[in-house]
């Protein structure tokens, strides 16, 4: 997994842009679910803390993923306020 990120890495510091949107979907979704299925808490801060992304990138990255499965903002928010997600503070400590 280590060598797979540092591919990564490298083709995106080099400003690599995929041409397929196809392998680039498919690869979204394998990541994402390596995220859930390898996370115990995906909400908590030790998940948080490598998710080194812009707020551009996270936002078209959750816009995308919500638009593929027909979920729109709102839908999103009552998932988000649920009690299946443990809300974190800006101090790392567990809210609910």
């Amino acid at each position: 997994m280590a060598r797979l990120v540092a591919e990564l890495g490298d083709l995106a510091a080099a400003g690599h842009r995929p041409d397929d949107p196809v392998a680039l979907g498919a690869l979204l979704t394998l990541a994402v679910r390596l995220y859930t299925d390898g996370s115990e808490n995906p909400y908590g801060p030790a998940a948080l803390a490598e998710l080194k992304l812009t707020p551009t990138e996270a936002c078209t990255a959750a816009a995308a993923l919500l638009h593929a499965q027909s979920l729109t903002p709102f839908e999103f928010a009552v998932w988000f306020s649920n009690s299946r997600v443990d809300a974190v503070g800006r101090d790392g400590q567990e809210q609910r």
